[in-house]
């Protein structure tokens, strides 16, 4: 009985079951008909023998709820490609096309349905025409569907997608896994292996996935791979659907792209220059590790920070926010130098400023490249100098003022470096300060004598040691043990000194550079420091021979008195001061006595020594405002300014008895003893040339020799012996 009942209920079971699937199928066309008809897309939903079951709003205006597909004008041939899934076209991607209309097969969650996108033609193409350019344009792009079965660990595509992916036979429609996995690239394998063990894992990173796959020619051909999946009705995925591209061409560029990128890169990051670039706001975005040279911040804190940031000196991060300005407000780049003041150096930078736009032409940023022209500005700023301190020297400038130009000079080329130049006296014992207008006042008086020795700081050990004397610390250093006190208050703690040589080696003095911290030279420092003593040295020699030409052109060479022409020359300028200032002025002319006789008796030499003596005695005698000069053999002459005859004979008496009481040693023939005839002539108001004056006293003269010699005439005035 009851299995009586059992075979009744089967069958009544078996309906409600069908009747249920039957509803549930419903529901859900009915659904997917509903999101049909609400999309913003132009969607068809058929079903298999080509009814339309469903359109969107935007669809053609010949689609018609319950019509066929014919009516949008496909033809039958359109109509096989779209609706038998085994069609190698519809596997491919291929769509079916009109004159009017292109239909792209999607992707359909209800098995027996077709779900197409439609999109109208361009005008004035023939049907055939826009499917064969279609055709065409899939074909270069090289596109293939591919369909993984999990099930039966399958891939499956059309001869042609398989063809022109992977290079296999035109007959080949599907592999097995394990082939497919050995045709990928030992580093991909690993990761579509995952995909297709699990592929609930990996939906997410599948989307969009990239692998090489071995081409039969032995190269490696790039995929990428646009994935959707298929649940069965447990809900669990089943199939991969994928449209893969090659996309080779694209991988090669990109590799390129990014092998130029890090060839730029590696050329960046190994320049010499400071590459940096800036947003809009003036803030570093990067920069290069060439800044670690130039800055205290490490290339980290250089990110994020402004250029009013920077460890830059106020006028230098002014000057570089102004050119950047100037650029944004043009939009062309700017080029321009800067110096900064670092700490143990000075550096100058040509700055150029670039603008980076966007793909909309935008300006986005400011790429700054910092290139150092140190070495090359100062050179030019030294030989300008070097030129301006040659000029001078050739054009007779004074001395002090040439000087004074080697340390501006040199200075100009320092960083917070002070110069001084001492120069040798004649008998080589001191030193004394000739050129150092950056040096302390106080500092300057106290090398007005500077001796020189083994431990006189750093000039008086150089010129004793007449070689390079380099000071790293005053305060530390035994070569100024005797001066630190003196020095202490200047702030003064390096000092390097060079000796200054002439062009036959003689010695003239010393060429020092002082710092206001413990510091070494620099060895660029050292050779201006040598191209400096170099130019003191032409200074102090052509200095040397223009006085020699002007003693030889106004002095008298044996007795270093003026010679003729310079005593009639100043004689005639103090005649003209005192006939301006109304003054009296006295005349003296002075002649040896006997001097023939000197000569004859004592040889030509001890004559020589007579002069000489006679020359010192005028100069110890006479005021040092007085004029005297050899006009000729033993004949002398003297201009006594503000003089008159009273005072002139006492001072030409005080000159006789000097000369009478000297005693000059003669050798064999005894010492040597001379005296002096002198006359004596006073300037009267109606006299206005030298020669006037001169004449009159040598009448005076003549009358002192006639009247015995060793004695002074003056006019209207009694002899005195």
């Amino acid at each position: 009985m009851q299995e009586q009942e059992l075979a009744l209920a089967l069958p009544l079971l078996a309906l409600l079951a069908a009747l249920g699937c039957l509803w549930f199928a419903r529901r859900r066309r009915a659904a997917l008909c509903r999101q049909v008809r609400q999309s913003q897309q132009a969607l068809l939903l058929a079903d298999a023998d080509g009814r339309l079951l469903a359109i969107s709003p935007h669809a053609p205006a010949s689609a018609r709820e319950g019509g066929p597909l014919s009516n949008c004008g496909f033809s039958a041939h359109d109509l096989t490609l779209l609706l038998d899934p085994a069609h190698p076209g519809h596997r491919d991607g291929l769509l079916a096309a009109h004159a009017e209309l292109l239909a792209f097969p999607l992707p359909c969650a209800m098995p027996g349905l077709l779900l197409l996108r439609v999109q109208m033609q361009h005008a004035g193409h023939a049907p055939g025409d826009e499917l064969a350019s279609w055709r065409l344009a899939l074909q270069e792009a090289r596109l293939g569907l591919l369909e993984f079965d999990l099930d039966a660990r399958t891939v499956q595509g059309s001869p042609q997608a398989l063809h022109a992916l992977l290079g296999l036979p035109a007959d080949a429609e599907r592999l097995a896994f394990s082939h497919w996995l050995e045709l990928l690239h030992p580093e991909d394998r690993s990761l579509f292996s995952a995909l297709l063990k699990h592929p609930e894992q990996r939906q997410e990173s599948a989307s969009g996935m990239e692998f090489r796959v071995r081409h039969p020619h032995g190269h490696w051909e790039w995929l990428e791979q646009r994935t959707q999946f298929r649940k069965d009705e447990q809900g669990r995925i089943s199939h991969i659907h994928a449209l893969c591209q090659i996309v080779t061409a694209r991988k090669s560029a990109e590799a390129a792209m990014l092998r130029r990128e890090q060839e730029f890169r590696t050329l960046v990051e190994n320049s010499e220059d400071v590459i940096a670039r800036y947003d809009l706001e003036l803030r570093c975005q990067f920069i290069n590790r060439s800044v670690g040279r130039y800055s205290a911040l490490t290339r980290e804190e250089h990110l994020g920070r402004g250029v009013h940031d920077k460890d830059w000196p106020d006028s230098a991060r002014a000057n570089f926010a102004e050119e950047c300005a100037k650029l944004l407000t043009s939009g062309e780049a700017r080029r321009f130098e800067l110096e900064l003041s670092l700490t143990a150096r000075r550096v100058i930078f040509e700055v150029r400023l670039f603008p980076e736009f966007d793909l909309s032409g935008g300006l986005r940023s400011i790429l700054a490249v910092e290139r150092e022209i140190t070495h090359s500005r100062q050179s030019e700023r030294l030989l300008a100098e070097e030129n301006a301190v040659m000029e001078m020297i050739a054009g007779n400038a004074p001395l002090q003022d040439a000087l004074n130009q080697v340390c501006r000079m040199m200075e100009s080329q320092l960083n917070r470096g002070a110069c001084s130049i001492m120069l040798l006296n004649a008998a080589g014992d001191t030193l004394r300060l000739a050129a150092g207008q950056s040096l302390p006042p106080g500092y300057r008086q106290l090398l007005e004598q500077v001796p020189v020795g083994p431990e006189a700081g750093s000039c008086g050990t150089a010129v004793h040691r007449k070689s390079l004397v380099i000071v790293e610390d005053i305060a530390l250093s035994p070569l100024w043990a005797g001066y630190r006190e003196q020095i202490a208050p200047f702030g003064l703690q390096a000092c390097w000194s060079t000796p200054i040589f002439s062009s036959d080696r003689r010695l003239l003095g010393a060429f020092a550079i002082y710092h206001p911290e413990p510091h070494l030279p620099e060895p660029e420092e050292l050779q201006l420091a040598q191209r400096s003593t170099h130019l003191i040295a032409i200074a102090l020699q052509r200095d040397a021979h223009e006085k020699k030409l002007y003693q030889l052109a106004t002095l008298d060479e044996l007795t270093g008195l003026c010679n003729r022409r310079q005593f009639i020359a100043l004689a005639g300028r103090e005649i003209e001061r005192n006939r301006r200032y109304q003054l009296s002025l006295a005349v003296l002319m002075m002649d040896l006595d006997h001097f023939k006789s000197i000569n004859d008796r004592h040889g030509h030499a001890k004559g020589d020594e007579v002069i000489v003596h006679f020359a010192q005695s005028c100069r110890n005698v006479l005021r040092s405002t007085d004029i005297c000069g050899r006009l000729g053999g033993e004949e002398f002459a003297a201009v006594l300014p503000d003089t008159k005859m009273e005072d002139a004979l006492l001072a030409a008496e005080r000159l006789r008895r000097a000369v009478a009481e000297a005693r000059l040693p003669g050798g064999e023939a005894g010492p040597l003893q001379y005296t002096v005839s002198i006359g004596v002539a006073v300037l009267r108001a109606d006299e206005s040339d030298i020669d006037e004056v001169l004449i009159r006293a040598d009448r005076q003269l003549y009358q002192a020799k006639h009247s015995g010699r060793n004695c002074i005439s003056g006019e209207e005035l009694l002899l005195l012996r």
